[in-house]
């Protein structure tokens, strides 16, 4: 008898494992597929909630919240522009005079429109209350809800910052003005108690976070050059990747999928992507890049 609900222990135990295998599977395979449907809407728009993502990992993991709400949080910067798949492509970085009634209503609705997407997901309920929320201002003035201060959520008030850091310091190539780092670090001090929440920008201050650039904000990663033939599922660009008429194809930060690396390889022989592509390696302590490349 005892032996027999030993058994059925194990096997529950075991099945319970299982069941908790496929959900993460699941849950990674919609990731995947999300961040893959940016990528190939706008892969600037990908790069961007890439940064932003690791940006908040930084500060929440500074902040010693818990690892649940760090997920949520990340989560939250990873897809926090998923609204923007509604939009008009020339309309995402056109000048706000520039937009039709129409447009501007959709740019004010993404944050909602994002959040609906995510909302149908039980792993992303939390993190989409956030992304609704992302564009909500300290001092009330933001958008959909004008909620102001602490109503408005830890983890959005979070993302507000790295957000609004990385937009304006990794424009597209096209974009119509770009800005130093300086410039947008004075911007955002500049809105402390404003758009963004005091607390957070002395932490994102005080701490020295820089945005994520070619190297991937990591001290540690340098970048080599490869040619079309060599790229790989997985491999990171470390710069914009661009065809030979001057498009950018691919921005940087973009995690290269199966289906992205089969169609650039099946451009090589028209020679119409521009060559080297320049992608990230990591450099072990004490070893020279130079021998990695």
């Amino acid at each position: 008898m005892a032996n027999s609900m030993a058994k059925e222990i194990r096997e529950l135990s075991a099945q319970n494992q299982r069941q908790h295998e496929e959900v993460r599977a699941a849950r990674e395979s919609v990731e995947t597929l999300l961040c893959g449907l940016m990528d190939l809407f706008l892969p600037h728009l990908g790069g961007h909630n890439r940064r932003v993502a690791a940006l908040v990992d930084e500060i929440t993991e500074r902040m010693r919240l818990p690892e649940s709400t760090c997920k949520v949080n990340h989560n939250a910067a990873l897809f926090h522009d998923i609204g923007m798949l509604g939009l008009p492509r020339a309309a995402l970085f056109a000048p706000w005079e520039n937009l039709s009634d129409t447009e501007r209503n959709l740019i004010l609705a993404h944050p909602d429109m994002g959040a609906a997407l995510l909302k149908p997901m039980s792993w992303y309920q939390d993190a989409a209350v956030l992304v609704s929320a992302h564009h909500e201002h300290w001092d009330g003035s933001g958008f959909p809800r004008h909620i102001g201060k602490e109503n408005i959520p830890l983890g959005a008030r979070i993302i507000a910052v790295c957000d609004a850091y990385d937009e304006m310091l990794n424009k597209p190539a096209d974009a119509p003005q770009t800005f130093s780092e300086e410039e947008v670090l004075a911007h955002i001090k500049k809105q402390r108690g404003g758009h963004f929440d005091p607390k957070i920008v002395d932490l994102f201050l005080e701490r020295g976070i820089r945005g994520v650039g070619a190297a991937g904000g990591n001290p540690l990663a340098t970048e080599i050059p490869v040619s079309v033939s060599q790229l790989r599922p997985g491999m990171v660009l470390a710069r914009d990747l661009c065809s030979a008429s001057g498009l950018m194809m691919l921005a940087k930060d973009t995690l290269l999928q199966e289906a992205m690396v089969i169609r650039l390889q099946s451009m090589q022989d028209d020679r119409a992507v521009v060559e080297p592509i320049f992608v990230r390696v990591e450099v072990n302590p004490g070893e020279d890049a130079g021998e990695r490349a």
